[in-house]
């Protein structure tokens, strides 16, 4: 199978898990409290929490694949400003627990890859989750 076409099957996936969310009321209540189930039922109860889990999981997976399909709104070089945060040439600031796409090389036998992660601070600087060896000053990153 062709990227592309995995591509459109991921949009696929995202809008039936949209649906499946929407029918188990999910999205208002994550407790699924919104289903009819008889709470005083062992087997409905067993049935009822792994479905919170099932959903929650699946709610993570719709984030990434909306994600994957948001824009590049900017691709820039990090620097670090007066008050030690890392900054896009339009000003996107990034800080603790901020999602990242670095361009980075995870394998030299293959090209520079974006990598997603996130920003940390050990106290004294700001660095890349997984690639704590890496500076930030200079890093191309782009904004979604």
């Amino acid at each position: 199978m062709e990227l592309s076409m995995a591509l459109v099957q991921m949009k696929g996936l995202k809008c039936r898990i949209d649906d499946i969310l929407s029918v188990t009321t999910y999205d208002e209540h994550a407790d699924l409290r919104g289903l009819h189930a008889d709470r005083k039922d062992s087997e409905q109860l067993f049935q009822l929490r792994e479905m919170q889990n099932i959903m929650r999981r699946l709610a993570d997976i719709g984030g990434s694949i909306e994600y994957l399909f948001r824009p590049v709104l900017e691709t820039s070089t990090l620097h670090r400003d007066e008050n030690g945060e890392y900054r896009t040439g339009k000003g996107y600031c990034y800080r603790s627990g901020s999602l990242i796409e670095a361009l980075l090389q995870e394998d030299p036998h293959e090209a520079l890859c974006w990598v997603q992660t996130k920003v940390e601070h050990d106290g004294e600087d700001y660095y890349l989750m997984g690639y704590e060896d890496i500076s930030m000053e200079g890093l191309s990153v782009r904004v979604r």
